[in-house]
């Protein structure tokens, strides 16, 4: 055989050398992943909102303590005033709710874990009253619900006045069962028991004087709530609830024959969710 050139050898090498460089390129360019896209600004949080009307009875032996209110419910994220979810409202919506400013820290199946504030009087109603004179404080509150299986669900409110100026300190933990009749209506059978520091007792005895009333820290107060929530539109809600509370060891024993030792309390309304 006749023996290749060393400029025969030097060109073969080199073009092999220029192919290898070559398909390494091309297999680099090939593999060089595209540039990304920046993902889509995410939309702001909308805006949601309920209106509701609602009638109180403050005490059913007595229906003329009748009285109406408005209520309002909006949603902002997490932050909410009221209640704005018509969807999951009629089943999972608390018995115990107040209308103050909350932030919700946590929801999900199982957990709900929210805290508030409100301004209340403490010489009017205990409740939101900032028009009319009195003493006002600001109540911090902080609640916490697990559903438990089979319906079931436990949970913990617990409320302190922050300006100390009479509200004091509760602790009222709950125990609710909800039976769904259908799918859009479901009854909420709720007992509770309120812990509360002395000055917390002796402000709800000063709103009412000839009701029992808890003396000193303690327990003071035992509490039944049977609501009926029933859903009748995509956008329309009715409720109604009636309530019991008892006072634990009360503050005037000599006159247990004449005050009743159960206070029976109602309302109903209908509640208009704009989602």
């Amino acid at each position: 055989m006749r023996a290749q050139s060393p400029i025969t050898r030097s060109t073969a090498l080199q073009g092999l050398v220029s192919v290898l460089l070559g398909g390494w390129a091309l297999s680099s360019w090939a593999q060089d992943p595209a540039p990304e896209t920046p993902p889509p600004a995410a939309s702001p949080t909308p805006w949601t909102y309920s209106l509701g009307l609602r009638s109180d009875i403050a005490d059913l032996r007595h229906p003329g303590t009748q009285k109406l209110h408005l209520n309002l419910g909006l949603r902002y994220g997490r932050w909410r005033i009221g209640s704005t979810d018509g969807s999951n409202w009629h089943r999972f919506g608390q018995v115990l709710q107040d209308s103050g400013l909350a932030y919700d820290l946590r929801q999900d199946s199982k957990w709900s874990l929210a805290v508030s504030g409100s301004i209340i009087n403490l010489d009017q109603s205990g409740q939101f009253d900032a028009i009319k004179a009195g003493r006002k404080t600001l109540r911090a509150k902080a609640g916490v619900d697990y559903r438990l299986p089979n319906r079931w669900s436990v949970g913990l409110i617990a409320t302190q006045d922050l300006f100390m100026r009479g509200d004091g300190t509760t602790l009222s933990p709950t125990l609710t069962y909800r039976h769904p009749l259908s799918e859009v209506s479901t009854l909420m059978l709720s007992q509770s028991m309120t812990w509360a520091s002395s000055a917390h007792w002796q402000t709800q005895q000063a709103l009412d004087p000839l009701a029992r009333t808890h003396q000193g820290t303690g327990l003071g107060e035992y509490a039944v709530q049977l609501a009926y929530r029933q859903r009748l539109s995509h956008h329309w809600a009715f409720f109604s609830q009636l309530g019991a509370q008892h006072t634990l060891s009360p503050v005037h024993p000599s006159s247990l024959n004449t005050i009743p030792s159960w206070n029976y309390s109602g309302q109903f309304g209908v509640v208009y969710f704009a989602h």
